[in-house]
This record gives C-alpha cells, structure tokens and sequence, in this order.
C-alpha cells in the first residue's frame, strides 16, 4: 500500500490527462471522462495526506515543489489548449496562404451563396472508389463556411439504389442541386462547375441577351476565331440565354430582351433600327452594350454623344504592349476605375485595333458617365492610322491624342429609373481569337451583368491552380547539388568527429 502510496501523483496525473481527453473528445456530460478526473483529484489529495511526512524535510519539499510546478504547467497547457479549441468552435475563421488562393472560393461564388434565400440541398453520387469524393468533400467544406443554407449529403450508390433509383443516377459522380423545387446537375467537381450549377438553379428566369445581326457583326453560332460563340458560351455559363436579332425585320425590340449587344457592325446600321435603339433606352429603360471598332460606326456618333460619350477617330497605339512581344495595335488595359463591373478587377485585358474614348461637355443633366478602363501613359490615339500603317513608321504627332486614353465608358441615363449602356471602343476582345487572353472574357461578363442588373455575377471568375516552377541554370544546379549533397553532410560529419574527439580527452 505505502509503495502504491509513492506513485499516486503520477497516477493521478494519468487519470487526470485521461479524463480531460475524454472530456474534451465527447463532450463535459462524457461520465468515464468526469470520473477519471474527480478519481484524479482524490488520488493526488491521498498521496499529500500519505505521504506528508516526507514533505517536512527540505528535499521532499523541493521534490513536492518541482513536481508540483511541473503538473502545474501540464494543466496550464491542457487549459490553454481547451480554450484555442472551444474558441475555435465559437470562432470560425479560415485562412488561404497558398500563392493563387486555391483554397479559397472566388468573389463570385462568394457572393452567390451568401445571397441565397432558401435551402439549397445539394446530393452528390459517389462511390468509395471515386477520387474526386475527397475533392468534392474539401470544396463542400468551404462553401458551407460561407452560408449555413447548404445542406450537403454523400451518398454511395452501392448502398443507396433507391435514391439512384428515384434522382436516375446514371454515372459515379453525379451532383444533384435542388433549391425551391428547381433541380440541376453536374459531373464535375470544381469551383466554376459547382457556382455555375448554383447560378442555373437559383435564377428563376433566365435573361435573354440580343446580339444585333445583318450588318457584319460577330457572329454567336460562329465558331472561327472571329465568331463569337465562345463568349455566347461563357453567358450561357452565367444562366443567360443569347439570341440574335435581326432589327431591321421588326417593329420593336423584343419584350424579353435584358441587355442589346451591337458587336462592331462592318456596315452602317438603318435609321428605323437607330430609332428603334434610342427609344429602347430612353422610353423602356433598356441596356445596350456598343462595341464600336475603329473606320465603323459612323451612324451612331449622333446616338452616342447623346449618352455623353464621343467615340474618337482613332487608333490606339500601345508601346506596352510591344514590349511584352505584342503588336502596338493591341493595347494593354490595366487601369481600372472603382465601380461595379471593376469592382476587385486587377487583371490586363487586350484590345486588338482599339478606338479611343472621350466625353461630351457640358453633359447632359440627366447622364452619368464613368470611365472604367483605360490605356497606359504611354499610349497615343493615332489619327493618321492608314498612312502610318503603309510606310511602317508608327510615330506620334501633335493631333494624335496622348495616353491614358479610355476604352470602356459605363453610362447611366435618367434620375429616377436609370438606363444602363456601356461603349467600348473595340469588339474583337471577345472574339473567339481574343476571349481567353487574359481576363477578357471575364470582363466582358462583368459588362452584361451589370447591365442586366445581376450584381452577384459580378466578380472574378472562380481560379485554378497554376504548377509553381522553378527555371535553374546549370550553374545554379551545380551550386544546389554541392550544398546539399557534398557541403551539408561533410558540416555534419565534421562536427560528429570534433564532438568525438573532444568527448574522448575528458
């Protein structure tokens, strides 16, 4: 008994570990957990009364005050540890350190799912098998930390026939989202599949987008590098549909139309279709977005100046744009103003065969203009473009106009009800061709959704990873492989020899 006696302090500092671990694992209510601990406060009061004797001399009180101490910062450390995890529930807070912020959901999808009304229930399909489960449950885990009105369940198909049965899952893999009796799918697990599947079934209509046809404009069946079917792609991605429309055939513009897109029209549009655009946006408040290349578009300075915007006769030069292996006719747009189709926008955009911008004064009281993308310093506004172009001398003069020029203009029109029209002095940067350089698509999406008014489109499309790299020389695998396979291990193997040494002279 008396040498049981001795070891009761490390006993009760077992049990008392043990118990808080319990505790801590499965909750304060846990009874073997509360036991371990109450058995540990008895057992160290026993061994003070057992052994008190031995505490009356000076070196059992040092001994009783270093253990003591020593259990003294055991239980400060579990306490401390206790309160970073009971904080840690109370307090969620994720960070992303990874370089492209992979771990991390875009704006876009941000603002998607903190805007949602209702439960979104979300079932994905997957066998044990299936790699991309644990993709999937990684991505889940950061959208449910944005919104607690995602409801996520797994399901094997093995196990679950009749839910395969009833939602006819056909393939491992599957995703089922299902918000106010809406249903879409998708086969893919990634950031961009999951927002666009989110966007889809949480838009109640789809809005209709009108690209203008029969003057030469871009084509959005066309799948050549001048068509535009990639950009009607990426708004079908958005839950947009995109139609085009032949005006001169009609007598208005059709009721469903969200945004009018007049995409570089190769030949003067007619007057009756001119009329039938203004009156749309001064009498039913609608959006269009004019993308006017440069030589094109005569027939609508009249229109344009009445929205406060001049497009100029011009053509942009860019010397940024060459020293980065480009053509000098394909400025470099990295200059954005604060508003809401640039709202966290800080990628380039090209502009192939750009035309300037510039404001109409005095404007109209009734009109807002703003600027939201323009070229570098060291840009100008080539008036002598056909000339220049024939000789190869490419020099600024004193009528071409010096950067920074602007390339897009937001404009809203009225004082209560206010008409959304964007001006862009260049059409090919969606193109086919174009879309994918950079953040040209994505800006363009920007553009339609904020004139139609879905302000949680716009943002920065979800991201992908990118492989980080490193390029060394030969030079520099030499010095590497000396360092670390001759220079480390002769260190360490040197200072092995001289604690050798000096051990064996004492």
């Amino acid at each position: 008994m008396r040498k049981i006696a001795q070891y009761l302090n490390y006993m009760a500092l077992v049990m008392f570990v043990s118990g808080f671990a319990l505790i801590q694992s499965f909750g304060t209510g846990h009874i073997p957990g509360l036991v371990l601990v109450i058995l540990a406060v008895m057992a160290l009061v026993v061994y003070l009364v057992m052994n008190w004797e031995r505490f009356k001399g000076k070196s059992s009180r040092m001994n009783f005050i270093f253990v003591s101490n020593v259990l003294f910062l055991v239980i400060l450390n579990i306490a401390i540890v206790a309160a970073v995890n009971y904080l840690g529930t109370r307090i969620h807070q994720r960070f992303d350190f990874s370089r492209d912020q992979i771990y991390s959901l875009s704006d876009q999808s941000v603002k998607l799912i903190r805007g949602l009304k209702k439960e979104l229930q979300i079932k994905a399909f997957f066998t044990r098998e299936n790699p991309s489960a644990y993709v999937f449950d990684s991505l889940m885990e950061i959208y449910g930390y944005y919104s607690d009105r995602i409801v996520v369940e797994v399901l094997d198909p093995d196990k679950n026939p009749s839910a395969v049965k009833t939602y006819q899952i056909n393939r491992d893999g599957t995703v089922v989202f299902e918000y106010a009796g809406r249903e879409t799918r998708i086969e893919e697990v990634s950031e961009e599949a999951v927002t666009n599947a989110i966007i889809k079934i949480t838009r109640e209509k789809k809005k209709v987008v009108y690209f203008l046809q029969g003057h030469g404009e871009g084509d959005t069946e066309q799948s050549d590098e001048n068509g535009f079917s990639v950009a009607k792609d990426g708004l079908e991605k958005l839950s947009f549909r995109v139609k085009k429309l032949v005006l001169f055939q009609e007598s208005r513009l059709p009721d469903d139309t969200a945004v009018l897109v007049v995409a570089g029209p190769r030949q003067p549009l007619f007057n009756t279709e001119i009329s039938l655009i203004e009156d749309y946006i001064e009498n039913k408040k609608g959006p269009v977005l004019f993308m006017i290349n440069p030589g094109q578009g005569e027939e609508l300075k009249p229109l344009l100046k009445k929205l406060g915007v001049r497009i100029e006769d011009d053509v942009i030069v860019d010397t940024v744009s060459s020293a980065m292996g480009g053509d000098y006719f394909i400025p470099v747009v990295a200059r954005y103003a604060p508003h809401e189709i640039t709202k966290n926008f800080s990628y380039a955009t090209f502009y192939p065969l750009a035309r300037s911008l510039s404001q109409v004064s005095p404007l109209p009281g009734d009109i807002a203009v703003e600027f939201v993308a323009s070229t570098s310093p060291n840009s100008w506004g080539e008036r002598n473009y056909e000339a220049e172009i024939k000789t190869e001398k490419i020099v600024k003069n004193d009528q071409d106009r010096s950067g920074p020029l602007e390339v897009i203009a937001a404009v809203e029109v009225g004082k209560k009800e206010r008409t959304r029209v964007v001006i862009c002095g260049d059409s090919d940067f969606v193109s086919n061709k174009y879309y994918y350089f950079s953040a040209n698509g994505n800006l363009f999406n920007n553009i339609i959704s904020w004139l139609a008014q879905e302000g949680d489109l716009v943002a920065i499309s979800p991201r992908t990873s990118s492989p980080s790299t490193i390029s060394l020389t030969r030079s520099d695998s030499q010095l590497l492989f000396f360092y670390c396979l001759v220079f480390l291990p002769l260190l360490v193997l040197m200072a092995g020899i001289g604690i050798w040494w000096y051990r064996r002279k004492l």
